[in-house]
């Protein structure tokens, strides 16, 4: 299931799914979804339906981080905004009545805080007329601006009950006020014809903190918020102005996604726990360096700084671990430590460091910069000089960027490439010309040795113990951009048999017989390695032809502007994660390259 709506302010983030319900809420950070789901039932003259059933309409209101969802019951209409505060942790709901029957409006809360389902405790607080869920010191506060008409507390997942939720299908509560260990909640409002509400969902710390915050939600009035997180947006997108809805859509949802320290996880989506209990809700350093680049080209310095200050202290004797979650610790991970070599992807070592010079060659900020100078770029620097196979001139083995193979690859030797130039050019910006001429000439070699990988009419994407892997891959064509001049016979020729093998209904693979998340015959097309072959036309100049591969990717996207990881061969489903923040800043890559030209940026 994807997600089809992001709202975050940093520090509270909501996902929504296709039905309009709530499947994830982070708070301080994301790194527990604290919520099993946030449903919505409907009563109308002695009928109920869960609003997720009745199939809503859902939408953003253009250019800000506030989401619609529209649907009819039994002859009445509901409209749904719901908006995370700029400033608070305030999930914001507006609810639209439309009609002249007796309604009722059920909130059932079904919260894993910290990401289990026991040990909670929901109560009904009559001094905010509302219900409150906690533990330890994770406090969620709900209540309206009318009067709740009937509420109830109970237990799931526990001797056979399914929840309070379940209560709701009858249009009566039980108006139980307190339970804990595995429990939920609901409350209900009534009305006797159409009108609009307000309601609330706090976050916090202790109950003291949820209730300041309710006391200022009262004081301020919902109404106001929702109109200056609104205006907040919009004020925000205005250095995109000159890009179209969907690209700024694009930057909406980094930032959404972006967590307060700096920390740019890869998807907060937990649908894909369904495979082996784990998620994409890590940082994974690639990823989250073409983000910052993607943030940076369109002038959002600020979240490129906070990702830079996240990341400087991850660095363990000049390298970066495989992911860490988004409070700086390391991730899981499957990568082994038998092998004779360092259980790292080194690319993305060496992505942080592209990603600071184009930041840095973007901003010039160097107050900012020279902090990083020593602990980061020289660093990571002397560790990727140094962590290289003397007779190849090619970085020792790791792990691929799609971390299923050992050995020396055609992209991990391009980003690394691509990171010593970076350094080099910080070197020389620092008036340290030796240290620049000692990265410039490992990077010299490993281009050098990348030219070895070109067989017949494509690049080999890896190296191993074995010779040259052939298999055509396109992480050779983002590669390849980073390395040699995008005009060179053997790059063209690597991208039109990547085009020519790896087409998929109009889309791109990313190598032949790939099997994750498969579902026939074929495999998926993603929409990062869509976007590579789009770059790639836009640097030979077949402007035209890139905009059809970006066509792609705006058609087979989610209507309200979320692109996924990947998408099934016959276009109609999606296999994996969505959104994925790396498909977002491809697409803002791209749409950069097609405004202002392409570049190598170093």
């Amino acid at each position: 299931m994807t997600r089809e709506i992001v709202l975050g302010n940093g520090s509270l983030t909501v996902l929504l799914d296709p039905q309009y319900m709530i499947k994830e809420l982070y708070y301080p950070l994301s790194t527990d979804n604290h919520l099993h789901s946030g449903r919505l039932g409907v009563w109308v003259d002695g009928r109920f339906s869960w609003f997720h059933d009745l199939s809503p309409t859902i939408s953003y209101t253009e250019d800000t981080v506030i989401s619609n969802a529209y649907a009819e019951f039994n002859g009445v209409k509901f409209q749904i905004n719901d908006a995370v505060d700029m400033a608070y942790n305030i999930l914001l709901r507006k609810v639209n009545v439309v009609g002249e029957r007796e309604s009722r409006i059920f909130f059932p809360w079904d919260f894993h805080i910290d990401g289990t389902e026991y040990g909670d405790t929901a109560l009904f607080d009559p001094s905010i007329d509302g219900i409150i869920h906690y533990k330890r010191d994770k406090w969620f506060l709900f209540t309206c601006d009318l009067p709740t008409y009937q509420y109830a507390t109970g237990y799931k997942e526990v001797m056979g009950y399914q929840g309070t939720w379940k209560d709701c299908e009858d249009g009566q509560l039980s108006g139980n006020p307190i339970a804990q260990g595995s429990v939920d909640s609901a409350m209900s409002i009534k009305l006797d014809s159409g009108t609009t509400f307000y309601c609330w969902l706090i976050a916090g710390d202790s109950y003291n903190d949820v209730r300041r915050i309710h006391d200022y939600v009262q004081t301020r009035t919902p109404e106001k918020l929702f109109k200056r997180t609104a205006d907040f947006w919009k004020a925000w997108i205005v250095k995109a102005k000159d890009y179209d809805p969907f690209v700024r859509r694009s930057l909406l949802t980094i930032s959404s996604s972006w967590q307060k320290n700096g920390a740019i996880p890869a998807s907060l989506d937990t649908d894909i726990a369904r495979f082996n209990k784990d998620t994409y809700n890590y940082v994974w350093h690639r990823d989250a360096a073409f983000a910052s680049i993607a943030l940076s080209l369109l002038h959002y310095e600020d979240y490129s700084r906070k990702f830079f200050e996240y990341s400087a202290p991850l660095l363990y004797k000049g390298f970066l671990f495989q992911k860490y979650s988004v409070d700086g610790n390391w991730g899981s991970s499957w990568l082994p430590w038998t092998t004779g070599y360092m259980p790292i992807q080194e690319d993305e070592t060496a992505l942080l460091i592209y990603a600071l010079w184009v930041h840095f060659n973007t901003f010039y900020d160097v107050e900012f910069i020279k902090d990083f100078y020593a602990s980061v770029v020289k660093n990571a620097g002397d560790f990727l000089s140094s962590y290289i196979d003397e007779k190849t001139g090619l970085p020792l083995p790791s792990y691929d960027l799609w971390e299923e193979r050992r050995g020396i690859h055609f992209f991990t030797s391009a980003a690394v490439y691509a990171g010593l130039v970076s350094a080099a050019k910080f070197a020389e910006f620092f008036g340290e010309h030796d240290i620049k001429e000692k990265y410039l000439s490992v990077a010299q070699g490993i281009r050098k040795g990348l030219d070895s990988f070109f067989k017949e009419d494509h690049f080999a994407r890896t190296l191993g113990e074995k010779g040259y892997d052939t298999t055509i891959d396109s992480s050779t064509v983002l590669g390849a951009t980073l390395v040699y001049d995008p005009l060179d016979p053997r790059v063209i020729s690597n991208r039109k048999t990547v085009e020519s093998r790896l087409n998929v209904n109009g889309g791109i693979a990313r190598y032949e017989k790939d099997w994750y998340l498969r579902q026939g015959d074929r495999s998926n097309p993603w929409f990062i390695t869509t976007l590579w072959v789009a770059q790639q036309h836009i640097a030979e100049g077949n402007t035209e032809k890139a905009k059809q591969y970006i066509d792609w990717v705006r058609r087979n996207s989610l209507p309200t502007g979320i692109i996924p990881e990947q998408i099934s061969p016959d276009l109609r489903s999606y296999p994996s994660v969505s959104p994925l923040i790396w498909s977002h800043a491809e697409l803002i890559k791209t749409e950069y390259f097609l405004k202002h030209g392409f570049s190598k940026f170093i």
